[in-house]
């Protein structure tokens, strides 16, 4: 854990040299699973070609119809993967936070973007990698077309079981078990309760659980009246995360 944030540290700095730069990002791609086919050599090459980029909160890194040429790493900060229904509704595929890789259609031969690329914390930073630079591996490495290959595979199973739980599930345990999973991975621990710093606007938990703000608004409002949890504009304060996931079951 301290060798990721001192590898955070070196992207944030702007007065490293370029070789500290270079050895940042390698540290960093190193943790990336989809990389862990590559050697060293390979690896410090996709680094040295690697340009830092930041965005902040509702930018979007990409669009449909954009230029699909290169690969991301997220460093820091929240990103949402989606596409647009008829109206211009949002449909969420996925929900990514640090180290996590998105615009692998590029490897696949995808011309132009078929889903946004949007930023969903007050700052996201991520590694850009062109295709251009990715190419070469994919030619001299047949495992790591078989690690792209099973990645992509893993995000469709993802997608595929999202779109069960709406299916199945009804909007209130949708929106609760949103909760508990975004309390188990960014919460921090305060006694016997769970604080969640950077918390969702109403409008983007309804995007992301398939419901509407209304019912994300009446929902919080009850988990409120009942004592289980204390929210605002920017955190969520959950009382005691067993008796919100009891309130799940029921």
């Amino acid at each position: 854990m301290r060798s990721y944030f001192r590898c955070v540290n070196f992207l944030k700095s702007k007065k490293e040299n370029t070789a500290m730069d270079v050895a940042a990002k390698t540290a960093f791609l190193r943790r990336i699973p989809l990389l862990h086919l590559l050697s060293d050599t390979e690896i410090g090459c996709l680094a040295a070609s690697a340009q830092l980029e930041q965005a902040k909160r509702f930018q979007f890194i990409y669009r449909p119809n954009d230029p699909a040429e290169a690969l991301y790493f997220l460093c820091s900060g929240r990103v949402k993967l989606g596409t647009y229904a008829e109206g211009q509704r949002e449909i969420i595929k996925d929900l990514l936070r640090s180290e996590a890789v998105f615009g692998e259609s590029a490897l696949m031969g995808e011309r132009t973007r078929k889903e946004f690329a949007q930023v969903l914390s007050q700052k996201a930073e991520f590694l850009v990698v062109s295709y251009a630079s990715i190419a070469p591996l994919l030619h001299q490495n047949p495992h790591f077309i078989l690690g792209c290959l099973q990645h992509i595979n893993h995000r469709l199973r993802c997608v595929e079981d999202r779109l069960a739980q709406l299916l199945v599930k009804d909007a209130r345990k949708r929106i609760i078990e949103f909760l508990l999973d975004l309390a188990g991975k960014e919460g921090m621990q305060v006694g016997y309760e769970t604080l969640v710093r950077d918390f969702f606007p109403q409008q983007e938990i309804a995007n992301i659980t398939g419901t509407s703000r209304q019912t994300v608004t009446a929902v919080l409002n009850d988990l409120r009246k009942s004592n289980l949890i204390h929210f605002n504009r920017h955190s969520m304060l959950i009382r005691d995360l067993s008796r919100l996931a009891m309130t799940s079951e029921v």
